[in-house]
């Protein structure tokens, strides 16, 4: 099993617009159960009773969110231990997700323990379900971290996705693991398609979605950053000489990494998947049995949300989605997506929600957000 969690929440969510904004985005967005996508992915770290951290990189600017949404869930949880699993690790900026993952490391390879941490990495804003199936994959995974490989989760494909990068399954491989899960060895990496290559994936039956989640140990992971992205690694040499840490409501707050600001200054902004993951040889991918959606859009997410809600008032009106702190009548229109929060609004066509982005941008040249 892995022995540290480590969350990557520090993305934008300019999709989700305008419930997601610069001040409040996405991962902290409450879902139908009451948990936030961020409590959602505290929780199933939680749930895999690690012995380590459970680490959430942010942005300076929402850290005490973080920390709000993790002394929140841990009262309702009545898991108070919880707490004392969280450390908040917040970046100067951001660089994408490999300088974030090597800072995140280098902390854990500081602890000096007498192995390297195995880590699972995940997102803080994707919905991953049920429980039990993630956790089974996991150790699937994290066995094959343990003996230094680069784990990935691959997605069976139920559409075909231009959204989503894809991976082709080689031969399989096997693990000594009685409830094991299948898993494959990594043939190619491909980034995301148009639909008439999308289509040709799914017809050839080895092609799954690349979910952007990973298990590596740690000094696997600085070991190929150095092969493969010298310059981020370079970037964080000497850094993390003097480490501080206090506790805020509970919670672990990283507020001194010596060099970190200048080692963000240097590194190149790059992901995971171009810095390592794609470069790797040493790769294999768990065939996820779990359901996920890394929920991109308004039309992923309202697949997750029953019927209207009490503040909108359809007349003659079919297969709308509202999400309003205002009232909302819908008169005539079918298949529309409508949100009002925080002083603005969106009106779209189910199907088309992929275009707030491009609204978003328009507006920010407008001087408008």
């Amino acid at each position: 099993m892995c022995t540290d969690v480590l969350i990557l929440a520090g993305g934008s969510g300019e999709r989700l617009w305008p419930v997601s904004t610069a001040a409040k985005p996405k991962q902290f967005m409450t879902l139908e159960d009451g948990d936030s996508f961020l409590q959602s992915a505290i929780r199933r770290a939680w749930n895999l009773g690690i012995e380590g951290r459970i680490i959430v990189v942010t942005r300076s600017d929402w850290t005490g969110l973080v920390v709000a949404d993790a002394v929140s869930l841990a009262r309702r949880m009545g898991e108070p231990g919880l707490l004392a699993k969280m450390l908040v690790m917040s970046e100067p900026f951001g660089k994408n997700t490999a300088p974030a993952i090597a800072w995140a490391c280098r902390y854990l390879l500081s602890l000096d323990r007498e192995e390297s941490p195995n880590v699972l990495l995940m997102a803080s804003d994707h919905i991953i379900k049920p429980l039990d199936s993630f956790a089974r994959d996991v150790r699937t995974a994290c066995w094959y971290s343990s003996e230094r490989y680069l784990s990935s989760f691959s997605i069976p494909p139920s559409f075909p996705s231009t959204g989503y990068g894809y991976i082709k399954a080689g031969a399989a491989v096997h693990s000594p693991l009685e409830d094991e899960t299948p898993a494959y060895r990594i043939e190619t990496f491909k980034e995301k398609p148009d639909t008439a290559t999308a289509r040709q994936y799914i017809e050839d039956g080895h092609y799954f979605w690349n979910s952007g989640l990973y298990a590596f140990r740690a000094d696997l992971y600085l070991e190929e950053l150095a092969r493969h992205a010298p310059a981020v690694s370079a970037a964080f040499e000497g850094t993390g000489e003097t480490v501080r840490v206090e506790s805020r409501e509970g919670v672990d707050v990283m507020t001194e990494f010596s060099g970190l600001e200048l080692a963000y200054e240097k590194s190149p902004s790059i992901s995971i998947d171009y810095a390592v993951s794609e470069k790797c040889d040493r790769s294999v991918t768990v065939q996820a049995s779990f359901l996920w959606d890394d929920v991109g859009t308004w039309d992923s997410l309202a697949k997750y949300f029953d019927g209207l809600p009490e503040n909108a008032f359809p007349v003659e009106s079919r297969n709308c989605f509202v999400q309003s702190d205002i009232p909302v009548a819908l008169c005539g229109v079918d298949d529309v997506v409508v949100v009002i929060r925080n002083g603005k609004a969106l009106v779209a066509r189910k199907g088309e929600t992929n275009l707030v982005k491009d609204a978003l941008g328009a507006m920010k040249r407008k001087g408008i957000e």
